[in-house]
């Protein structure tokens, strides 16, 4: 190769490197401030490996079938037509089989998916509660700067030549090969037999090209191209027939400007990024909110047993009273009116009774759904067992309205989502401000080009003509023929016999720029709306917990009252018993009485069921629940339990359970 042209080929990749990423797939290095965050659980989408299996970026992905089939742990806890919950249970059960958290769990892979496609060179397509900015560019990033120029071409007869610069580039992240073959019979006429001889050419011949490009997210961009031409005409006035032409390229752009580095060209990789752990956070708040509906849920069905309870007991309450009424009726001490009024006392109870069975079963219902993939007919048939009791008040429940508030705004998600929300808004204000410089490209290229085939060797004085030599009209025969081809064509391509050197500029400078000013202010706009939202969502919290405190100072004042009107109501049962007993009471108090302690003790279990759906609630609006039920978010993403949660103040530990 010739020195000149050793010294281009040099220059031309020393400007590429220097330009480049450290990575040549236009990954970018690490640092403290740029690094991935680690998700959850890695679900490790697409076959991108080329090497050594080359085919793998071609086939489908392998995305895991829908688990539709109910964890091993519901089968464990179901037995004997029971299904035995404690509450560590029911959050367990939750995070393995929930419906609701199983679709929330796709967020983390749909964020995934798009980090792996920005890495590509396209844009993230976003996923429910990420924050898509619409003064973004949605196209693909890291493409090429298309600008005018001569392109790299071969015809029959010779290369094509131009004296104008050739400029290559483009591509995306992914680097791209290309490759073309095609074959072409064309016969036209001509008004002159000057140039060819002939008054007519018919040209027969086959092209071919390959190829590779590339873009880095510094906005470097390369492409190198071989290829070529082989074919034959009818012309008498070629030198080669048939003829081997042969061409090869090598050219780089970079912008100085508009689309100059990082800042401009990785914004979709650096939102992606940070868009891995707002899915996190989404799916902490989806389940956050779905556990809170369980617990709530358990709470009532609790509150529904224990109602139950209360409606058997005055059932047997009533039942006891007709009996007694009946021998006093027999003996002649009590009027029959009496054993009337305490069939309907019986009735009226044996109803009550009815409707809080039915409240229990649809309850359970409820969680049955809740807890499951599918409501098989064995789980269908089971009746739940609830297995823990409804929690007593506490004087340490809820701290200082002050240190809850300073929790809701460390710990709530919606918080914290608004706030890696700014991180990707003030990456798009970044490639705005970028988009505001007018566009200043550089790039150089390098075409080399060889031309062989087969020639006649004419005497000394004469002209190949057809496939005769002449000289002025006498025709004499050639000595020989010269016979050449791909061979000698790429021997010239290679060694740089015929270069073709191009170097330029382009500048674009948009006189108004109204667009980038547009787009520019949209972004600052969406800051500044962000900044607004976040604002709004600290005090719907502030408001939320002072609400939820309240809720739960009414509900201990609840549940004080409601067990002193309890021993009030039993123990004027109890009086009226004894008077009744002794002739001074009448049937009738007898049966208020009884009506007094069971609306009294159903309003206990409504208190204590109240309180623990304002701790539930205090907990949600504070972002304490999953830390306070010691639930690991892992296994809420992986849909498996791999330990059985601690909860202070549960049922004992059931033994931990393997899963498949």
């Amino acid at each position: 190769m010739k020195p000149q042209l050793q010294r281009l080929v040099a220059l031309m990749f020393a400007a590429v490197i220097l330009f480049a990423d450290p990575y040549l797939y236009g990954q970018q290095a690490p640092t403290a401030q740029n690094a991935a965050p680690t998700p959850n659980f890695n679900m490790n989408y697409g076959n991108t490996h080329w090497f050594p299996s080359f085919w793998e970026p071609y086939q489908t992905p392998d995305v895991p079938e829908t688990k539709m089939s109910n964890s091993d742990r519901l089968h464990y806890l179901l037995s004997d037509g029971k299904l035995r919950l404690s509450i560590e249970d029911t959050i367990e059960l939750a995070l393995e089989n929930n419906l609701d958290i199983a679709v929330a769990r796709y967020n983390i892979a749909f964020s995934q998916t798009d980090l792996l496609r920005t890495q590509g060179g396209g844009s993230a397509r976003g996923f429910t509660g990420s924050f898509q900015s619409s003064a973004l560019f949605t196209g693909a990033v890291g493409s090429g700067v298309s600008a005018g120029g001569s392109s790299v071409s071969g015809g029959a007869g010779g290369a094509a030549g131009s004296n104008s610069a050739t400029q290559l580039g483009g591509g995306s992240f992914d680097p791209s090969a290309f490759f073309s073959y095609g074959w072409n019979r064309n016969t036209t006429p001509l008004g002159t037999t000057v140039l060819t001889g002939v008054p007519s050419e018919t040209l027969q011949g086959a092209s071919y090209f390959a190829g590779m490009n590339q873009a880095f997210q510094t906005g470097t961009s390369y492409e190198v191209v071989i290829g070529g031409t082989r074919g034959d005409n009818n012309a008498l006035t070629n030198v080669y027939n048939p003829y081997v032409q042969t061409v090869m390229a090598a050219g780089f752009t970079q912008p100085l400007l508009n689309g100059f580095g990082r800042r401009a060209n990785s914004t979709q990789i650096r939102i992606a990024r940070n868009d891995m752990k707002v899915a996190d956070s989404v799916f902490r708040q989806q389940v956050i909110s779905t556990l809170g509906t369980i617990l709530n849920e358990y709470w009532d069905y609790l509150s529904f047993q224990e109602n139950v309870r209360v409606k058997e007991q005055a059932l047997a309450f009533s039942q006891k009273l007709l009996a007694d009424n009946k021998k006093q009726v027999e003996i002649g001490t009590l009027a029959p009116i009496e054993v009337v009024r305490a069939e309907s006392e019986v009735a009226t109870d044996q109803q009550a009774l009815i409707v809080a069975q039915t409240n229990l079963q649809q309850q359970g219902e409820l969680i049955k759904t809740a807890l499951a993939r599918q409501v098989d007919p064995a789980l269908a048939a089971a009746q739940i067992q609830a297995e823990d009791k409804l929690p007593e008040p506490r004087p340490d429940d809820i701290p200082p309205l002050e240190e809850a508030l300073n929790k809701a705004f460390a710990n709530r998600p919606e918080i914290e989502q608004t706030e890696l929300k700014f991180k990707d808004q003030d990456l798009t204000i970044a490639a705005r401000r970028n988009g505001l410089l007018p566009s200043l490209n550089v790039f150089g290229t390098l075409i080399t080009s060889g031309l062989s085939g087969d020639q006649l060797i004419c005497p000394v004085g004469t002209t190949a003509y057809g496939k005769s030599c002449i000289s002025g009209s006498t025709t004499v025969p050639p000595t020989g023929t010269s016979s050449g081809g791909l061979t000698q064509a790429l021997g010239q391509t290679f060694r740089g016999d015929f270069p073709n050197y191009s170097f330029g500029v382009n500048l674009s400078v948009p006189i108004r720029n109204r667009q980038a000013q547009a787009d520019a202010a949209r972004a600052l706009l969406e800051r500044r709306e962000l900044e607004t939202q976040l604002q709004q969502w600290k005090n719907n919290v502030a408001q939320q917990v002072r609400t939820a405190v309240i809720g739960v100072i009414q509900a201990k004042a609840q549940i004080d009252a409601a067990d002193k009107a309890t021993i009030l109501a039993r123990q004027t049962l109890e009086a009226e018993q004894k008077k009744f007993q002794l002739g001074e009471s009448t049937v009738f108090l007898v049966i208020q009485a009884q009506r007094d302690l069971a609306n009294a003790e159903g309003n206990e279990v409504t208190a204590h069921s109240t309180y623990a759906k304002a701790i539930t609630q205090y907990q949600q609006s504070v972002g304490t629940l999953l830390p306070n039920y010691n639930v690991e978010l892992n296994d809420a993403v992986q849909g498996t339990v791999t330990r059985v949660p601690n909860i202070p103040g549960s049922a004992e530990t059931p033994a931990p359970v393997k899963l498949n």
